[in-house]
């Protein structure tokens, strides 16, 4: 499974450019811009990464829910110029006629749900309203894999795709990883940044090799080998 580099909040366009560059350069599939969220800022920023790396290479937008629609609209319109690959949480997660507007104005493809309020039957408003061009959610947030898996599945009859966000931590995202490898109506595993600071207390644990690939897992189970020498090393207190 291809993976995309999805940034933190850098302090710099320049700081963009070159981690989009490093992660274009070690063969990783696409990279995500989280902005500062202003929304001037945020457009420039976009423009100096599209300039970078060239037209061949998928860019996306996530901002965070931080725009008010007008401002949204100015977004989404100067990124759909410069080819951006989705256009992710430009509005509160409960807007949904907001969402709606954009969908109807904008080619690019917009992504809500991540964070939207409820279960699984939740997501079909936003399906029959035509609020949203992809799905979105992970194990940790959606109730698990079952629920995720019913979720794509659900999408893809509608010829949706079902973007899996990033767990958060370790064992999540090997969740992550089993509930992608399982449907067909997604793209790419995100990778959040900095990738150390969400890996703990699995041997081994995910990295995308030479070609940005993740692979599916032969071990039992999800795959993971718990590291409890660590936990052991770790513990401060056994409750009895």
């Amino acid at each position: 499974m291809p993976a995309y580099a999805s940034s933190a909040v850098l302090p710099s366009r320049q700081a963009y450019v070159e981690e989009a560059l490093q992660y274009k350069e070690n063969g990783w599939a696409a990279y995500k811009i989280h902005p500062p969220t202003q929304w001037r800022e945020d457009i420039e920023i976009c423009r100096a990464v599209r300039e970078a790396v060239g037209n061949d290479y998928d860019l996306m937008l996530d901002s965070m829910w931080s725009y008010t629609y007008d401002h949204a609209i100015k977004v989404g319109r100067a990124i759909e110029e410069l080819n951006y690959f989705w256009y992710e949480d430009p509005l509160a997660d409960d807007d949904l006629m907001g969402c709606m507007k954009l969908c109807e104005k904008l080619s690019i493809p917009l992504m809500a749900t991540e964070n939207s309020p409820g279960g699984f039957t939740n997501y079909v408003p936003w399906i029959i309203n035509k609020a949203t061009d992809y799905l979105r959610g992970d194990v940790a947030v959606k109730g698990g894999i079952t629920p995720v898996i019913k979720t794509a599945h659900l999408a893809e009859a509608f010829g949706i795709n079902y973007e899996v966000h990033h767990g958060g931590n370790s064992l999540n995202n090997w969740a992550n990883l089993h509930v992608i490898l399982s449907i067909k109506n997604t793209t790419y595993f995100e990778v959040l940044l900095p990738s150390g600071a969400h890996k703990y207390g699995i041997i081994d644990d995910l990295e995308p090799d030479q070609n940005g690939l993740l692979y599916a897992p032969t071990e039992p189970g999800l795959g993971a080998k718990i590291d409890f020498d660590l936990i052991k090393s770790k513990t401060i207190e056994v409750l009895t």
